[in-house]
């Protein structure tokens, strides 16, 4: 009887954790960008959209993730989770939500978005001081993008 209890336990707790995926730290010069298929190589871009089964999307710049989620490959219903990196800390992820992105000309994004994400509106509005950048959220961003 205290075999087959731990034995359920156990069940239960890898049933959770398959359950519970949790954005991955990027491995550069690894991951490929499911979209453009170009390697994820710069640290201070990069996002991940995760399904409500656990797969995981990496994704180089946030106009690849806007096109994977305009493409309706998958469904809003089965999305759990999209984060994006903050431009100002390598595999800190924000979730894209709550991001504030600037989006300006001098930003060199890998695939052309021209955006960069932050933590905090004060972080942006700090960033952009003396550009002519756009200070946005993920919606309005994303209806900017292609």
């Amino acid at each position: 009887m205290r075999n087959s209890f731990f034995v359920a336990v156990t069940a239960f707790i890898l049933i959770l954790s398959s359950c519970s995926a949790q954005p991955e730290p990027f491995k550069y010069g690894q991951d490929i960008c499911y979209t453009c298929k170009m390697g994820i190589v710069d640290p201070k871009f990069g996002c991940q959209l995760i399904t409500t089964k656990g797969k995981i999307f990496k994704f180089d710049d946030v106009v690849c993730l806007s096109r994977f989620i305009k493409s309706g490959t998958v469904t809003e219903k089965d999305i759990r989770q999209t984060v994006v990196i903050n431009f100002e800390k390598e595999n800190d992820f924000l979730d894209i939500n709550k991001t504030f992105f600037v989006m300006a000309p001098a930003i060199k994004s890998p695939m052309g978005s021209h955006a960069a994400a932050f933590s905090g509106k004060e972080a942006a509005e700090k960033f952009n001081a003396g550009k002519t950048g756009q200070i946005l959220n993920w919606k309005d961003l994303s209806g900017k993008l292609e």
